[in-house]
């Protein structure tokens, strides 16, 4: 029995199709498990850190994948520009008001609770917090969460294995 000149060919093919299946194709794929695992550390780093991750979180795009010759790459990614100051930390920094910054303050010093008003809603009810208006904030910057990272490097030891 002779095999066709085009059997590595359709092999390989073979092949792709089936890692691209495991990657993307089927239920709980790799990808799928690679962002859950993501969005798990993310979500544990903003609970120790008081932050709300989720609307980061809800910003993941849709899969790419992209095939050519023996090589198929998955990329995931996040629309919100919030991820990668998740992700590698941002340092301490002055932030200028233009000419004045103005939010809701939620749990503030006692200088602030004197010296402005409770926020009010739309409809004129209290909110939690305390609106100001400032010409600067010097922020204390955020840790990062390495969460994609971390994700990565544990999701390679699996695939590895």
């Amino acid at each position: 029995m002779e095999l066709s000149n085009d059997f590595e060919d359709k092999l390989r093919e073979a092949m792709l199709d089936e890692i691209e299946g495991q990657m993307i194709g089927q239920e709980a794929n790799l990808a799928y498990q690679f962002v859950e695992l993501v969005h798990t550390r993310l979500r544990a780093y903003g609970e120790r850190h008081g932050y709300d991750v989720e609307e980061t979180i809800d910003s993941l795009g849709t899969p790419e994948v992209t095939r050519s010759g023996d090589r198929i790459t998955v990329r995931v990614g996040w629309d919100s520009e919030q991820m990668a100051r998740w992700e590698f930390g941002v340092s301490e920094h002055t932030i200028d008001g233009d000419p004045l910054l103005s939010f809701v303050w939620e749990d503030p010093p006692r200088w602030v609770r004197q010296e402005f008003d409770q926020a009010r809603g739309g409809g004129g009810q209290f909110e939690s917090g305390w609106r100001v208006f400032l010409p600067e904030v010097d922020h204390p910057g955020i840790p990062e969460s390495r969460a994609i990272r971390d994700s990565l490097h544990a999701f390679r030891r699996v695939v590895e294995s």
